[in-house]
């Protein structure tokens, strides 16, 4: 699959997530806080973490990660923002 900036494409890591990082996952998904990787232009292996928070709205710019990340980084640091997002908001 070629992409549009000239570069193939690489698919996302794969990565098992453990029950913890999924109760954390469902939390942030069932309160309307939307956290997700963000592909960096013209880079087949770096990501940053995207975050929008609250109810959609067509045409939000998503608050990024000032870091950037790597194939064996980007869902262990996914899952902590994940867990970030749970203990602040939660009961």
């Amino acid at each position: 699959m070629k992409s549009l900036y000239g570069k193939r494409a690489k698919p996302m890591p794969s990565y098992l997530a453990s029950e913890e990082e999924m109760k954390w996952y469902s939390f942030c998904v069932k309160n309307n806080i939307r956290i997700s990787p963000y592909g960096i232009q013209n880079s087949t292996d770096q990501w940053k973490i995207a975050i929008s928070i609250g109810p959609y709205k067509r045409g939000e710019k998503p608050h990024l990660s000032p870091s950037t990340y790597d194939r064996n980084t980007i869902w262990p640091e996914y899952y902590k923002m994940c867990e970030y997002y749970y203990n602040k908001y939660k009961n």
